[in-house]
């Protein structure tokens, strides 16, 4: 019996093992981020940093395939339009809240289809302002496959098996409140609804994405081009006053004046 449990344990240990260092499909990473076990979110630890869009490709997962990457206000803000300052996607300024759509993504292009089961599931994220990027994988960069998770922050590695796409982002003008949330998915269009009733064809759902363990996020804003510049307190006003005066009646007695 001692033998069954053994052997039992160890083929659990190692199905566990496996499961953990698996590389999902599609991940995040932030070049030199940090990764936050409470949020199980990569963090950018600079107002300008890289962000990586990885792809393993597979059988329902190709390089020809339409992706979508997501940029969300967290917290949750909406849906009332606010002003928070704005931030940089390679190069292209986007103001928060003014050019971002609000809801769950992605971006709909039927006018009557609202949220429906094929959109990104909310994990604390959504309802809130976004804005959504669409690209592909063709002609993309390779690397060595890593999990994001497990070696954040390192960015591409020698090898093969990994796509990916960079993307330079900068929120120095962003609302401190606030931060860059991203999310990484798989688009598709419905084509065709046959018998079901729910069904709207033109829908856009995702039809996979990175596992939220393997999402990515900015640090707070660096401040807004809106922010307040920092006045100095009363005390330390009062304290360098004194200080030069100071320093004046110093230089007098030495020079004799």
């Amino acid at each position: 019996m001692k033998i069954v449990h053994k052997t039992l344990a160890a083929a659990l240990s190692l199905a566990f093992a496996g499961a953990v260092h698996a590389q999902p499909t599609l991940q995040l990473d932030i070049l030199g981020g940090v990764y936050d076990p409470d949020t199980q979110t990569v963090i950018a630890q600079d107002d300008t940093f890289t962000l990586y869009a990885y792809l393993i490709p597979d059988a329902s997962s190709t390089l020809t395939d339409t992706y979508g990457l997501s940029m969300a206000v967290v917290p949750p803000t909406g849906p009332a339009d606010s002003d928070l300052g704005s931030f940089t996607f390679n190069s292209g300024t986007i103001a928060v809240t003014a050019d971002m759509t609000y809801g769950v993504p992605p971006i709909e292009t039927v006018a009557t289809q609202l949220s429906d089961p094929g959109d990104l599931a909310d994990h604390s994220i959504f309802d809130t302002f976004f804005s959504e990027y669409t690209f592909d994988f063709v002609g993309a960069s390779e690397s060595g496959e890593y999990n994001t998770q497990d070696d954040t922050g390192q960015g591409p590695i020698t090898g093969t098996g990994m796509f990916y796409q960079a993307f330079t982002i900068d929120v120095g003008d962003l609302d401190e409140s606030v931060s860059i949330h991203f999310d990484l998915y798989n688009l598709e269009v419905i084509a065709s609804c046959g018998n079901n009733p729910n069904c709207v064809v033109g829908d856009v759902d995702q039809s996979l994405f990175a596992p939220f363990s393997h999402d990515a996020q900015s640090g707070p804003g660096g401040g807004g081009e809106g922010g307040e510049e920092e006045v100095p307190e009363p005390g330390t006003t009062l304290l360098l006053g004194a200080g030069l005066l100071g320093l004046w009646a110093m230089r007098r007695r030495k020079t004799g004046a």
